[in-house]
């Protein structure tokens, strides 16, 4: 049974190749690669299993994005009907600051859920 995609905004993906590539609306950086992806079903997902995704993702692109999905490089999968993704990435300075804010976010996060 397939899932409808999810209506969550993809800000962000942190793919198998090491990069973070964030969503792209129009043009990107002068010099920056590119990701476009289609995001599997959870019942792909759970059809390939963790180890099946990471044999995956050692052989082709693959993303976790910030809406909880896994996308796939584009032309590995039929786009029909699935979430798409496309965004640039960051350099290595930009991943740095994403990822100090990113640590923020969840540590604040966490203190808020565990005061109520």
């Amino acid at each position: 049974m397939a899932t409808k995609p999810s209506t969550m905004e993809t800000e962000l993906v942190l793919a198998s190749d090491g990069a973070i590539y964030v969503s792209l609306e129009d043009k990107p950086p002068a010099g920056r690669r590119v990701f476009t992806g289609y995001a599997l079903s959870a019942d792909e997902c759970a059809q390939h299993g963790t180890r099946g995704l990471l044999r995956w993702a050692s052989l082709q692109l693959l993303a976790l994005g910030s809406d909880g999905r896994v996308y796939v490089g584009e032309g590995l999968v039929d786009p029909r009907g699935r979430k798409k993704f496309r965004g640039y990435a960051l350099t290595p300075e930009e991943a740095k600051r994403a990822a100090r804010e990113i640590h923020r976010t969840a540590f604040n996060v966490t203190i808020a859920a565990r005061t109520k």
